[in-house]
């Protein structure tokens, strides 16, 4: 297994790993926002590492790869309406084949909670299509059963749900890092 690092698209190796397996998505609710044939679209992952002052360059993006087969990604970049603000896990995607396997939360989480501990926030977002998420986030913050997820790793134990914020002009739901969670 390799963790890659990038800030941009001038790893064309990683690129291209990204694009061939990227484009492979066919969902709706994903498509504009991973496949390469959005690139030239805002909020697409290809725009955003194309851009010369883009997110990750105040963050970064971490892509698994397993036998040169992609596996998963995401990143963490400073929030540009609040600098104490690093946004975690930002287009994060797995492939289908790894999602029960967790890579995100035992490999690139502890990296970026590694990477901003000197922003007073840190937070994981989710749209409404992803509330499940959030859900699971409020019961084990209740312990209460978590059902859905239960063998998540103990790291997203440390995440506090807030409620709802505007990140980047779209309301998402949002839990913190608290550190000293148990």
């Amino acid at each position: 297994m390799k963790l890659h690092k990038i800030h941009d698209s001038s790893n064309r190796a990683v690129i291209k790993l990204l694009e061939e397996n990227l484009a492979e998505i066919i969902d709706e609710q994903y498509i504009q926002n991973y496949h390469p044939k959005y690139k030239d679209q805002p909020g697409n992952l290809f725009y955003i590492l194309n851009e010369p002052n883009g997110r990750y360059q105040r963050g970064c993006y971490y892509v698994i790869e397993s036998d040169n087969e992609y596996v998963c990604s995401a990143g963490w970049n400073e929030y540009e309406l609040n600098s104490n603000i690093a946004l975690a896990l930002t287009r994060a995607y797995v492939s289908p084949k790894y999602r029960t396997k967790y890579y995100l939360g035992n490999y690139i989480l502890p990296e970026i909670i590694a990477s901003t501990r000197t922003y007073n926030h840190l937070y994981i977002t989710s749209n409404s299509y992803n509330s499940a998420i959030y859900q699971w986030f409020v019961r084990a913050n209740q312990n209460k059963s978590t059902a859905m997820f239960n063998n998540w790793p103990e790291i997203y134990r440390k995440f506090k749900p807030i409620g709802i914020l505007s990140i980047y002009h779209t309301q998402q739901f949002v839990v913190e890092y608290n550190p000293t969670a148990k």
